[in-house]
């Protein structure tokens, strides 16, 4: 169909224009504008005009429908005509496709993009429905997803702007991938440059993003109170802009879109819920307001709670984050407090990322939904940004504007420059057009020093500003035409772009462009308890990184992110062809039906719009090469012209269509046609198509019907057959019924007569039944009357012999009685006899007894003799054996001799040993190369296993050789020895088996168990047989052979207690049983993998069996000194390694395997190590101390001595010199090996050990004698920087006797450290005295001769070595897989250089992973996809991860090598694999255990003490609680009880709080309504509020726990009043306080509260953070230790905490009360400074308040309920004792750190002692006591009547007659003489003051204003500065803590009191990025 030219509508192609001006482009746009024709094309390009209106016609499916297989110019112009070619066109170009959609911003291109994507669409389920059934499944087309996006990412990167009310805020490329068949197949969706700055800031008019809006609209009230949402206008972040809502925006609407999209997208109810969660939170975090207090402070803490609780973090981390930052410097933590600005912008930052995070994450989620696989072409649609240009634009809008100069510029580059080169390059007649080129302004803004260069240089600089930015920019570009400078300097800079001139305000280009986020705020969200905010932040690095600003000046700018992704962006472009659509906007007021002709003709200038229409209406848009033109429209070529040449082919066909020539030209290989023409061809092509099309539908319909008419023939037989036997059928049948009928009369006949036949003969059968049964009743009645008789006959017999037995028996009894009588007779004459006989037996027995006793006493004379022989023998044996082991000791001193003489003479004879042996080698080679190839063959056939060889694809050097590993007296025995990672192993033999063990092996033939055929095999694994025998040893008999590979199925049928494997065969299965648990996995494992293996992998699992576990010997290279062959006459071929230790023989079988071993260890030849210098990180000499080898090796001090050390990327070694001569050591490094931070403690105590009395040299020389030598385990004496003698004390210990102790300053000194100095400036020279205990008389006068020496030598070093001990060592431990080293050094600098390094050595490993976290890992993967089948799988055939009842010999994670030094050694923990083993063992017999607490307690101290172990416990104790046979068994009821516990009190690392969840959701549903499932289900709920502990969960609590219940705890206040609370193992102290507040109501009070910790007089305030769990674990400890004041319990006790309007409270209420019994509690205490009199009034006050009126001999029997009686005990040393009865001067020796978290030893005592000590006070001071008490009886008589409400007004008018009251006093010790020594420090609401001990009136008062700071420098020891005075004031008090906290509250106090003020008399809240300006802030800032 051809283009309607309609003069009505104007012309819907302007290439048609005949007038190429601006004019005539605008009024033919105008015109078809006002007739709703909207769409215009250029050419292919089209001009779309945005209506501002509905045209609901126009996007009708028939219109979608009608555009379909339509080319561009057939129907009127249309947005579905562009997307209909751009789909065809994958298939006609075969090419991908993309539509760039450009315009300024409110020009409709969001709308396009929905317009192409649903043609897409449509097209593409036409094409499936076409090519085949379409599923209806559940699973989601990748069409509806696509279509679903819109809405999500319109809701959450769209807003409201000046310009439009759809503005897209971010830019995105949708790319649809197709298939060969036409449908989408997948897609995926790229997000560019999101304007997150909008999210906590709008221009005038704009509102923030939609999805905000919409939350708020479209939520219910319920689900609306849950995310605690209010209005819109309540928050910062939404009403900051004066734009909450507009009337043509549906918010409700657009969120049941939103909600409808996220199910069609697969987001589950959690994800949905997680990201309402974040939003609320981001809304809630903009109302977070800052005060100036010390820094910023949170102005009120309810926000802040609010967003922690949506977040799942830590309120007061989230405070402390937003309020102070820290830095790490030489390991410790320093903390800087913020001011209002930067909170505001770490608050900001924080709401920016977490948007931008959620924004990734959501696009992320999209792409997976529409993720496709391969893919035939695709076609992209690019959606971005347009050109912006505000009134204030900023670093988005650069950003922006830069885009769009870039699709410009590709714009310009396909339209204009290429087309135009190409038409040159071909030779066409051709006339250039000029068009505008914006290449120079891109080159302005991205070249090397351009303006993007020069922003993220400056970004760079830690000090780089806005301005200093604007100044390099000035200076750089003032003079390029594209760059404005403005005349004035005001903050910006200007670009000239294609668009027009736009100006940049430079304000926050730096810090947008940084993207600065802290990570403080980092590691806060990181540790969230929720996975969603973890997974947001999981991929975000830190910007403090390890290797400092090196990290920090690689990582990327937001600019250069953008500006790489924008490449990126224009890569993928160029690899397609391009389809161009240009939005324009009709006028600036969105207003329908107006065309603003200026502001269009605006855009059609800088958009290029008539050079677009000059070049599309002089050009030739369509090209094809000749080839590819023929092959096109062959069809319609004349077959008499085929013959001919391509050109000339192509021209005969085009002149056919124009033979003028107009719209064609033919290039040198491509023919150059307009769009018009092309349509011409397209449409005869189709034609032509068509007929050859109906030819052959013809001829294919004439075979169907031919076909058809054959099968109806044969049918048609079948029919007619089928009727004939129908009919025979039915004829039969007829026939058949007849003759059926016949014989049923004649059946029925004859079944009548027999009828008849058989009742006849019934009734003769019944009658003679009948005659019988008469019969039969008269014979049974004769037989009873028989009977009767007989019965009567034998009653009278029964009743005669009854009468003859009573006769019998009575006579019986007579003879019985006579014969008893007898027998007493007898008795009594025969205890007369045995009487006699005892008297005898007695007289022998105490003669029998009196010879044993003289027996016994010789032999023992005889045993004392014995004794005392084989005593005299031992002695002479130990001293045997003393001399034995002299003797020996110096005969191992001559072989450690003659071996260094060994090791000389051998070093020297090396070169000529080399020497022989490469002679000796070559003629072995050459004689081999002369011998027949057979005999070469055979004999390598022969020696194969005894020739060394190297492996290629492995590495590593094998081969059998001869090895003697000992002394003398070890023979040499034959090993195969493997080199490999640097380690040498030697075997029993060749690794050829993959694996070998011991089994237990059962079973017969097929199916059958046979408990007889139990056996014990030896099983060997070779390639694919497993065979097994009746032993280990080589000789043993082979049993049989099973081929794994054949094998039907291998099962691990480990259930329960028996770690068993099946084998299946074909004839026979196998039953396997482990030892353990971990050998059925490794044997189950190594099986399948074999099962399943190839050939080559095959091999190199034999290559993974060569490793040191499976070796019964090995060696690490590091630590061989040399290695040299060695001539012995009767071993040829042989060769030593020397290490430190011990020298190693091998003997190769020829002279070449010598050669290659010695070749392959030839880099360690004489222990020198060649290092490249790039390769050595750091070395230098170090101090290093002997300890004990392998991990389970305490650190201990031992022997110290220098050596140099060097560190690789590897690890660090250890020479004796530089010249790296003698290597004694080394560390390997991977992830698990660690470094201690330098020991400052070792430092001061080693500083002057002499000197010091805590020193250990020091205690135990006074412990000892004077010159005892102090010893480490191992027996070596310490050393610093000398060499160390052994056993030299008898030396030392003689000669200063023989001395008679004349020097016994540093020189004895020196002794008692048993060190000997050397010279340390050559540190070659190491060789120095070493003395051994004399063996003989000879070697000790050898010893004294040479004394003298010694001691002049120690003389001279003192003066050196006194010098060093002032300086001291630091000391930090490098810990490895076997061993660990102590170093020290001088330098502090050194000590942390060496550690920072050496960490970051390992910072580098890789991680090590064991099998369970692979696993793990696995289980997540699977479960992400929901593969149900393959976690199953997973469980099912991993053992590992199941319940097992044997112990385990290895953790089940990775943990840190080495000894755990810290304050936890002293508990008794080795290393954190041993403590992992003993918590695993202490699992397994739990259920046995009458009380379980211990155990439980147990486990949560080790954890809480060891953090690294957390995460193995969870493991080990899920691994338990999995495939249990019962649920609810004891045993897993207990492990869950533990994980329960764990649950409450410590968090687990991430990926194993994953794993835990995992474990309880999944135990859940495998044993629902079981008791399992019933802990799981309260884990999972703790686990959503644990925090961090400081204790380990009390008794209590633990016992809380196992219930699954809230724990109860009592809260006591004043006057003995408690309440109980429940609490649960998270509830904070300010939780707490806000409950008793709001229950008591007291929420509108005019004081602060808070709980104390309480015993007696003992109190310390709890921070709000505090968890009440903790106090409570603390409480349990000090009630074990008997630690409290006077005997008083432990309480947390409710109280008044800052007194801040004492005056305006009522009298009466609640609160009154707690100021009256505070009052009341100060002045017991003795805290109120008044007369004695006054202090005997206010008793009788109390007793009148308390008791009532006085009644006849009533007596006040506790006088300190009501008097301060420490004033009565304190008046003889009124200094002597403080308030709690401590004394003073004891105070001054040992300060405590805090008041009760730092209890020191004397002040425990204290405390265990005060309830004996009052009790002799009282006895002491008892008549003051009974004088005063009588003297307030008295006065209590007088106050008579009065009620209690009065006596207590009566009392605080007394007690607020005093001017400092409301200030809480505190006892302090002055350490200025200008102040008495005991002062009370009195803290109040606006003041400070300083007052003596018992005096109204103060020395001195400061006002908070007059403070610049204060603190405590040192522990106990509290300074404040004031300003004015020269000296600070400085006291001593153990409060330190409570006084700082308490001034802190009372500033904060005062500053949110006239920030309040602030606010009200300017009638508005000030806004937060201008903080509120005090009368004197300064001070305040300065605190802390």
């Amino acid at each position: 169909m051809a283009i309607h030219h309609s003069p009505s509508v104007g012309l819907e192609d302007m290439a048609k224009l005949t007038d190429l001006k601006d004019d005539s482009i605008l009024e033919n746009l105008k015109l078809r504008y006002k007739h709703d024709q909207i769409y215009t094309y250029i050419g292919s390009i089209l001009a779309a005009l945005n209506p501002y209106k509905s045209i609901p016609s126009n996007y009708e499916k028939d219109v979608m429908l009608a555009y379909n297989k339509r080319h561009i110019g057939e129907l009127p112009p249309h947005i579905y005509a562009i997307a209909n070619d751009c789909y065809y066109s994958m298939w006609k170009r075969n090419d991908n496709q993309c539509v760039l959609i450009s315009g300024e911003s409110g020009a409709g291109k969001t709308e396009s993009t929905k317009f192409i994507l649903n043609f897409l669409s449509e097209m593409s389920q036409a094409s499936a429905q076409a090519s085949g059934p379409v599923n209806t499944g559940s699973k989601l087309r990748v069409e509806d997803a696509i279509l679903k996006s819109s809405p999500i990412m319109e809701s959450f990167g769209n807003a409201k702007t000046v310009y439009n009310n759809n503005s897209s805020r971010f830019g995105k490329f949708i790319q649809l991938q197709f298939t060969s068949e036409g449908s989408i197949q997948g897609g995926r969706i790229q997000d560019y440059l999101l304007e997150k700055n909008r999210v906590v800031g709008q221009n005038p008019n704009e509102r923030n993003y939609h999805i905000f809006y919409c939350l708020l609209a479209g939520i219910s009230d319920e689900y609306k109170e849950r995310l605690y949402l209010s209005e819109a206008s309540s928050y910062h972040y939404l009403n900051q802009s004066g734009c909450i809502s507009d009337p043509t925006i549906d918010d409700k609407g657009n969120f049941q879109a939103v909600q409808e999209a996220l199910g069609v997208m697969k987001f589950t109810q959690e994800q949905i819920h997680d990201v309402f969660c974040l939003l609320s939170a981001i809304l809630t975090l903009g109302n977070v307001q800052f005060i100036t207090a010390g820094g910023a402070q949170v102005k009120d803490m309810q926000p802040i709670q609010i967003v922690a609780s949506l977040l799942n973090i830590d309120e007061y981390q989230l405070c402390d984050s937003l309020t102070q930052t820290t830095r790490t410097l030489r390991g410790e933590l320093i903390s800087t407090p913020l001011d209002v600005d930067q909170a505001l912008n770490s608050r900001d930052s924080l709401a920016m990322n977490l948007y931008g995070r959620c924004f990734k994450w959501i696009i992320q989620r999209i792409n997976s939904c529409i993720k496709g696989k391969e893919f035939f072409r695709s076609v992209g649609v690019l959606d971005i940004f347009g050109f912006e240009n505000f009134t204030v634009n900023r670093f988005e809008q650069f950003n922006i504007n830069f885009a769009n100069e870039k699709l410009q510029e590709y714009f310009n580059k396909h339209i204009f420059s290429l087309e135009q080169h190409e038409y040159n390059t071909e030779g066409l007649e051709w006339v250039d057009i000029d068009w505008q080129d914006n290449g120079e302004c891109l080159d302005l803004v991205e070249r090397k020093l351009g303006i993007l260069a020069l922003i993220n240089e400056e970004s760079r600089f830690p000090k780089g500003t806005d301005e200093s930015m604007l100044d390099k920019l000035h200076s750089n570009h003032a003079k390029n035409a594209f760059y404005i400078k403005p005349k004035v300097a005001d903050g910006r800079f200007g670009i000239r772009h294609y668009a027009g001139e736009v100006f940049y305000e430079t304000k926050g280009f730096l810090d947008k462009n940084r993207d600065t986020f802290r990570d403080d705020i980092l590691e806060v969200l990181k540790e969230s308890r929720s996975d969603f905010i973890y997974d947001l932040f999981e991929t975000m690095l830190a910007s403090k990184a390890a290797s400092g600003d090196k990290t920090m000046r690689k990582k990327p700018t937001v600019s250069s992110q953008f500006q790489e992704s924008l490449h990126s962006l224009m890569s993928t472009l160029n690899t397609c062809n391009p389809y161009f659509v240009r939005c324009v906007k009709p006028n600036a007021q969105k207003a329908p039906s107006q065309f603003d002709s200026s502001l269009v003709v605006n855009q059609l200038r800088y958009s290029g719009m008539l050079e677009t229409v000059k070049i599309r209406k002089a050009g030739f848009p369509v090209r094809r090469q000749f080839e590819e033109f023929i092959k096109r429209y062959k069809a319609i070529i004349l077959k008499e012209d085929l013959s001919k040449e391509a050109a000339q082919l192509c021209s005969l066909l085009l002149i056919r269509f124009d033979d003028k020539k107009v719209k064609w030209q033919m290039g040198k290989s491509k023919v150059f046609m307009k769009e018009n023409l092309e349509s011409q061809l397209e449409t005869e092509l189709k034609k032509e198509l068509g007929v050859l099309a109906s030819k052959i539908k013809a001829c294919i319909k004439g075979f169907i019907v031919r076909k058809q008419y054959k099968k109806t023939m044969a049918q048609i037989v079948i029919v007619q057959k089928t009727i004939r036997m129908h009919q025979c059928r039915r004829s039969f049948l007829n026939v058949r019924r007849a003759v059926i009928v016949f014989q049923k009369y004649e059946r029925a006949r004859v079944a009548r007569k027999i009828l008849r036949n058989l009742k006849e003969e019934k009734r003769k059968e019944e009658e003679r039944l009948r005659e019988e049964q008469r019969q039969r009743e008269e014979q049974e009645r004769r037989e009873l009357e028989r009977l009767k008789a007989e019965a009567k006959l034998r009653e009278l017999e029964e009743l005669t012999r009854k009468l003859e037995e009573e006769a019998r028996q009575r006579q019986e009894e007579e003879e019985a009685q006579k014969r008893l009588e007898e027998e007493q007779r007898l008795a009594d004459l025969e205890k007369v006899r045995q009487l006699e006989i005892a008297r005898k037996q007695e007289e022998e027995e105490a003669k029998r007894k009196a010879n044993e006793l003289r027996i016994k006493l010789e032999e023992d004379a005889q045993k004392l003799a014995e004794e005392q022989e084989r005593l005299k023998i031992e002695d002479e044996e130990r001293q045997l054996l003393e001399e034995v082991e002299k003797r020996q000791q110096e005969l191992d001193r001559l072989r450690s001799e003659q071996l260094e003489r060994a090791e000389r003479q051998i070093m020297h004879e090396f070169d000529h040993s080399l020497a022989q042996l490469a002679a000796q080698e070559s003629h072995d080679f050459y004689s081999s190369l002369e011998q027949p190839p057979e005999q070469y063959i055979e004999d390598s056939e022969e020696d194969d296993d005894n020739a060394s060889k190297k492996s290629d694809e492995t590495h590593f050097f094998e081969g059998f050789l001869q090895m003697k590993t000992g002394g003398m007296v070890n023979s040499w025995k034959k090993r195969w020895c493997v080199l490999r990672d640097e380690t040498l192993m030697w075997f029993k033999s060749k690794q050829e088996a993959l694996k070998s063990g011991w089994l237990m092996k059962k079973g017969g033939g097929t199916g059958t168990l046979s408990r007889r055929n139990w056996r014990k095999r030896f099983f060997i694994l070779k390639d694919f047989t497993l065979s097994y025998y009746e032993s280990d040893s080589n000789t043993a008999k082979l049993l049989g052979k099973i081929d794994i590979k054949g094998a039907t199925n291998i099962t691990d049928s480990s259930f329960g207690r028996e770690n068993s494997i099946d084998i299946e065969t074909d004839g026979r299965t196998y039953h396997l049983v482990a030892d353990t648990a971990d050998d059925c996995s490794e044997w189950y494992s190594i099986l399948t993998r074999v099962k399943n293996s190839q050939e080559f992998e095959l091999k190199q699992m034999h290559d993974e069996e060569a490793n040191p576990k499976n070796a019964i010997g090995s060696l690490d290279v590091a630590i061989i000194d040399s290695v040299v062959p060695v001539n012995i006459a009767s071993k040829p071929n042989c060769f030593a390694i020397i290490t430190a230790e011990r020298v190693i023989n091998l003997m190769s079988a020829t002279p070449v395997g010598m050669n290659n071993w010695l070749a392959a260890l030839t880099q360690y030849h004489k222990g020198k190590r060649a290092y490249k210098q790039e390769d050595i990180i750091l070395s230098g000499w170090l101090t290093k101390e002997s300890t004990s080898t392998g991990t389970l090796a305490r650190v201990s001090t031992g022997s110290r001595k220098k050596r140099y050390f060097v560190l690789t990327a590897n690890s660090i070694e250890f020479y004796r010199s530089v010249e790296l001569q003698q290597k004694m050591g080394a560390i390997a490094f991977n992830s698990l090996c660690s470094v201690t931070l330098p020991d400052e403690k070792t430092f001061k105590e080693e500083a002057c050990p002499a000197s010091n009395p805590n020193s250990p040299s020091h205690k135990t020389k006074t412990k000892n004698s004077p010159t005892h030598q102090p010893t480490t385990p191992n027996g070596s004496t310490q050393s610093l920087n000398n060499i160390s003698f052994k056993s030299s004390n008898n030396i030392v210990a003689t000669l200063i006797r023989n001395k008679k102790k004349k020097r016994r300053g540093s020189l004895g000194n020196i002794l008692s450290n048993g060190v000997l100095p050397i010279d340390t400036t050559t540190p070659n020279q190491t060789n120095g005295i070493k003395a051994t205990p004399p063996s003989s008389p000879a070697q000790s006068n050898s010893m004294r001769r040479r004394s003298n020496s010694l001691v002049s030598t120690l003389m001279r070093s003192s003066k050196r070595l006194s010098r060093l001990d002032r300086e001291g060592y630091w000391k930090f431990v490098v810990h490895g897989r076997n061993c660990s080293f102590n170093l020290y050094t001088v330098s502090y600098d050194d000590a942390w250089q060496w550690t920072y390094a050496i960490q970051d050595v390992i910072d580098s490993k890789p991680l090590l992973e064991t099998p369970f976290q692979i696993l793990i890992r696995e289980i997540k993967e699977s479960a992400m996809n929901g593969d149900l089948t393959s976690i199953e799988r997973i469980f099912k055939l991993n053992p590992i991860l199941r319940n097992t009842p044997h112990v385990l010999k290895s953790p089940l994670l990775p943990l840190p090598y080495g000894l755990i030094v810290s304050s936890s050694q002293e508990k008794g923990y080795t290393t954190l694999n041993d403590e992992a083993v003993k918590i695993f063992n202490s699992l397994l017999g739990s259920e046995n255990l009458p009380d379980p607490m211990p155990v439980i307690q147990g486990i949560l101290q080790t954890c809480h003490d060891l953090k690294p172990l957390r995460d193995e416990v969870y493991c080990q104790i899920i691994k338990q609680t999995t495939g249990v046979p019962d649920p609810d068994s004891l045993n897993n009821l207990r492990n869950w009880q533990i994980l329960a516990c764990l649950c409450c009190s410590f968090l687990p690392s991430r990926n194993i709080l994953r794993y835990t969840r995992f474990h309880m959701k999944r135990q859940m549903e495998l044993f629902p309504e079981t008791q399992t499932a019933r802990y799981a289900e309260f884990a999972i709920d703790a686990l959503k509020r644990t925090r961090s502990r400081d204790f380990a969960p009390s008794r209590a609590e633990v016992i809380a726990i196992l219930g699954r219940r809230e724990m109860s705890a009592t809260v006591f206040c004043h006057g003995d009043g408690s309440c109980q609370i429940n609490i649960n193992s998270a509830t904070t102290a300010g939780q707490v306080v806000h409950t008793l507040v709001k229950g008591m109501g007291l929420d509108k009070c005019h004081n602060r509260f808070a709980l104390y910790e309480r015993s007696g007089h003992v109190e310390k305030a709890i921070e709000d953070r505090t968890v009440i769990a903790d106090i409570i674990a603390k409480f349990e400890r000090y009630k074990a230790r008997g630690l409290s004041d006077r005997g008083k319990p432990w309480q947390l006790f409710f109280k008044l905490f800052c007194y801040l309007d004492t005056k305006n409270v009522e009298k009466g209420s609640i609160e009154y009360s707690f100021l009256y019994e505070e009052a009341c509690e100060d002045v017991i205490r003795g805290f109120f400074p008044t007369s004695a009199e006054k202090l005997i009034q206010l008793a009788a006050l109390r007793t009148q308040f308390v008791r009532g009126d006085y009644v006849q001999n009533d007596w006040i029997r506790e006088l300190s309920e009501v008097y301060p009686v420490d004033r009565l005990k304190s008046q003889p040393k009124k200094d002597d004792n403080d308030f709690a009865g401590f004394p003073m001067k004891q105070r001054k020796d040992n300060f405590i750190s805090g008041t009760l978290k730092g209890l020191g030893d004397k002040t425990l005592k204290k405390l265990q002692k005060s309830a004996s000590d009052d009790s002799i006070l009282d006895s002491v001071f008892a008549d003051e006591i009974s004088a005063t008490t009588t003297r307030i009886v008295d006065k209590w008589k007088t106050l008579k009547g009065i009620s209690a409400d009065s006596a207590q007004e009566a009392y605080m008018n007394i007690i607020q007659q005093w001017k400092s009251y409301g200030a809480r006093l505190f006892e302090v010790e002055s350490t200025d003489g200008r102040f008495p020594a005991n002062l009370w420090l009195a803290v109040g609401a606006s003041m400070v003051a300083v007052h003596k001990q018992g005096e109204p009136n103060p020395i001195e008062e400061i006002t908070y204003e007059r403070i610049l700071s204060f603190g405590a420098p040192i522990p106990n020891e509290y300074k404040i500065v004031v300003e004015g005075r020269r000296h600070e004031l400085s006291f001593e008090t153990n409060q330190v803590f409570e006084i700082a906290k308490l001034m802190k509250a009372y500033i904060n106090e005062i500053v949110r009191k006239r920030q309040s003020i602030y606010s009200v008399s300017n009638g508005n809240i000030p806004e937060q990025k201008q903080p509120v300006a005090l009368n004197n802030p300064s001070p305040f800032d300065k605190y802390f």
